[in-house]
């Protein structure tokens, strides 16, 4: 396994893949995560990795299954983190063992300094967004979907609400907001910070010397990000073209 303290140890990221029997787009998912496989490194998944995934009974289907065994298998030869989107629900309470680490928090900090975040929690202004996300993720609503017996359908209803809540808000960067939510993470030990949710590429070098990443998202052209030198950017681009010179 190789050791995230060490600079050359490479490091995968991927963010809002967005994947779902109706996009067409598992196949190709499940394509990348087989020639990861051939490499060394760690995995990091920033959220949204999944159109919609409830991780309870009755809510999960045969990809999020077969996605669960890919990490059971690959965190015994590497590290494989998970931070849930806005379009995850749960999977840190119910699926930690899968990984190395998942959490439902706003961001993960490593000891070397990196810090891996969703981003959908950064712009304050998506008061509508941040209302929904209260009423939806907590342990109430939790326990009204285990017990609830159209409680599939409803999550059909979450599914489209998702689609519209926060659409404005995505088309602008709020390069304002992620700029102070960089600072302050700086100041609390962060060197480098890596988030999703945008859907598209941005760079912000701190005035502590630290750097934000706003990373691509795969759902659009199956973009990835790799860290293979703490003190380089990111190689992006299409997973079909970075992947196979992995070491």
């Amino acid at each position: 396994m190789c050791s995230s303290a060490d600079p050359r140890c490479p490091l995968v990221i991927i963010a809002d893949a967005h994947i779902s029997h109706s996009k067409g787009n598992a196949a190709a998912f499940f394509e990348m995560l087989t020639v990861l496989e051939q490499g060394a490194g760690d995995v990091v998944f920033l959220g949204d990795i999944f159109e919609l995934w409830i991780a309870l009974p009755r809510y999960e289907d045969d990809l999020h299954r077969a996605f669960l065994s890919w990490c059971q298998r690959q965190k015994r030869q590497r590290r494989i983190g998970f931070i849930e989107g806005n379009h995850e629900f749960f999977l840190a309470q119910h699926h930690p063992k899968a990984f190395t680490w998942c959490t439902h928090l706003a961001w993960w900090q490593e000891p070397d300094g990196n810090l891996f975040c969703h981003g959908d929690r950064i712009n304050r202004c998506d008061r509508n967004y941040l209302i929904f996300r209260k009423l939806t993720k907590n342990p109430v609503t939790r326990s009204v979907l285990q017990g609830l017996p159209l409680g599939p359908m409803l999550a059909g209803r979450v599914k489209n609400r998702l689609k519209g809540t926060n659409q404005a808000f995505r088309k602008t960067l709020p390069v304002d907001q992620l700029r102070q939510f960089a600072e302050q993470r700086f100041l609390r030990g962060a060197a480098r910070i890596f988030l999703g949710h945008f859907h598209q590429a941005f760079h912000y070098r701190g005035s502590h010397g630290g750097e934000l990443y706003a990373l691509p998202d795969w759902h659009s052209k199956g973009w990835i990000s790799v860290v293979t030198d703490h003190r380089q950017e990111p190689e992006q681009g299409p997973w079909q073209e970075i992947l196979p010179i992995w070491p």
